[in-house]
């Protein structure tokens, strides 16, 4: 058996008996609506804003198991579907940021990355679920999008009212979901503005063969922030525009060098860390656990030898709880962890690593 073999087997084992039980169980309410955290004695963490961003990852994570063939799935997935139409879309088309436990609108703010979010739970949606409502809300979503978010030097603007400095990271989340729909069901709106995103990405976002952060409102880097370079982002912009040129929106070229120049300079003791400089160095050599996620999916597609290892050593620290199925999110430079409970958020990665890894040929 090989390494990689032998990880797909210990994936299987902890997504399927571990991760996706505890999560669709102790992580949804009497509401079918998500939890933000479990904390380490895999109890629910109340109090906290029930954000849409969290909402749409869990409706996805469940579509995806659906998908994979884990049958529970599609009842915690239509259930939080229903929650997510019902509690968080406005009547403009657009979505709200969070509820409080109860379902009552905390923030009203329609904010891109959420509908990032909304438009990739609903491509989830239809492909798993076979929902009739999915392909007609996320047009009228993305139709909004337009209409009321669209900033005048490209892309969007966050938020309403506007903010800066102006992100990538919305913006990369809108192709994925775009990409995603362009996949499942074709239609001239996604793919116009997935090439409009990826015109701004090779003009804008990619500076001097990385992708930058933070930018000004017409694009140029933040003044302030504008050298901050996440090597997880680096890994998952590679992913993407390697889905893009799959489907015929670009050719790719950028992506090998964002997987190398992740691997080579934003890594240490064999993790990417949070954050690094232009030149290399490291601004915040902590690490995250999506980060490791990216670095997994990008590294099985371009057959990097480092993966197999990646994936283990992410059991041993970061997948190491003692109730299965959690997570450590968060680990400082030197080693440490401060975290007391696992973000949801979490599994929406783990799930697009994870399976990558299911659907090879391992």
């Amino acid at each position: 058996m090989t390494k990689l073999s032998a990880a797909k087997t210990r994936v299987r084992t902890w997504l399927f008996d571990q991760a996706l039980p505890l999560w669709s169980g102790r992580g949804v309410d009497d509401q079918g609506r998500f939890y933000e955290q479990l904390d380490f004695d895999g109890r629910p963490v109340t109090g906290r804003p029930r954000r849409t961003r969290v909402q749409a990852r869990q409706v996805y994570v469940f579509c995806q198991a659906t998908t994979l063939g884990w049958t529970p799935g599609r009842a915690v997935a239509e259930r939080g579907l229903d929650r997510l139409i019902a509690d968080y879309r406005r009547d403009d088309g657009l979505w709200i940021t969070s509820t409080d436990d109860a379902g009552a609108v905390l923030d009203a703010t329609p904010d891109l990355y959420d509908l990032a979010f909304v438009l990739f739970a609903l491509a989830a949606a239809h492909r798993g679920l076979g929902d009739a409502r999915a392909r007609d809300l996320a047009l009228e979503t993305l139709a909004a999008i337009q209409a009321r978010m669209a900033a005048p030097h490209g892309g969007w603007h966050e938020t309403l009212p506007t903010r800066l400095p102006r992100r990538q990271n919305p913006h990369m989340h809108m192709l994925e979901a775009l990409l995603a729909w362009q996949a499942t069901a074709p239609d001239p709106a996604f793919v116009a503005t997935a090439r409009s995103v990826l015109d701004l990405a090779h003009e804008r976002l990619i500076v001097d063969g990385a992708v930058r952060e933070y930018f000004t409102a017409d694009w140029a880097p933040d003044p302030a922030t504008g050298q901050v370079i996440e090597p997880g982002h680096l890994e998952e912009w590679a992913w993407l525009l390697m889905q893009a040129t799959r489907l015929g929106l670009c050719d790719g070229s950028a992506a090998t060098d964002l997987h190398r120049r992740a691997m080579t300079h934003g890594r240490r003791d064999g993790f990417l860390i949070r954050e690094m400089a232009p030149d290399g160095s490291p601004l915040d050599a902590g690490r995250r656990l999506w980060a490791q996620t990216e670095a997994i999916r990008t590294g099985l597609a371009f057959n990097d030898p480092e993966t197999p290892n990646l994936i283990a050593r992410t059991f041993e620290t970061h997948l190491a709880t003692e109730i299965p199925g959690l997570w450590i999110d968060s680990y400082e430079a030197d080693g440490r962890s401060a975290d007391r409970a696992a973000p949801a958020s979490s599994l929406y990665h783990l799930t697009t690593a994870f399976s990558e890894l299911l659907g090879s040929d391992a």
